[in-house]
């Protein structure tokens, strides 16, 4: 009797185990997705994890106030654009093809600017494919 309650209790700790790593990983990678999926229903993405490629456009490089670097740039995915903000200098140039994993938000404020339809890759990534 005692095996099989010891077999169980690794069963179902396991289960548990394998079912965290799974949803960190998801949460890590975003949700991939499509630009139109995102702006047919923005409040379901809001505040999310998401992952779009698309191509870079009018890349910015900055440096604020703090003096703490960073980069924001247009992102052109199925004929929609997002805004994209990424702490740090990014090695990105107009036309590149990335990958952005980042927080969805309808608004992002940077500095006295407002970013509509904003990813903030600053948790996630900007990666070139």
């Amino acid at each position: 009797m005692r095996t099989s309650k010891f077999t169980t209790f690794l069963g179902v700790t396991f289960s548990i185990l394998c079912l965290l790593i799974i949803t960190t990983t998801t949460n890590a990678q975003g949700i991939k997705i499509t630009a139109g999926d995102i702006l047919s229903n923005p409040d379901q993405y809001e505040g999310k994890m998401v992952q779009v490629e698309g191509k870079v456009m009018e890349p910015r490089f900055r440096t604020s106030k703090k003096g703490d670097d960073f980069t924001t740039f247009k992102l052109s995915s199925g004929g929609q654009t997002f805004s994209v903000f990424s702490s740090g200098t990014l090695s990105i140039n107009r036309g590149d093809s990335v990958r952005v994993i980042g927080k969805y938000q309808k608004e992002k404020e940077v500095g006295a600017n407002t970013l509509n339809n904003a990813i903030d890759a600053s948790g996630g990534s900007v990666e070139k494919l």
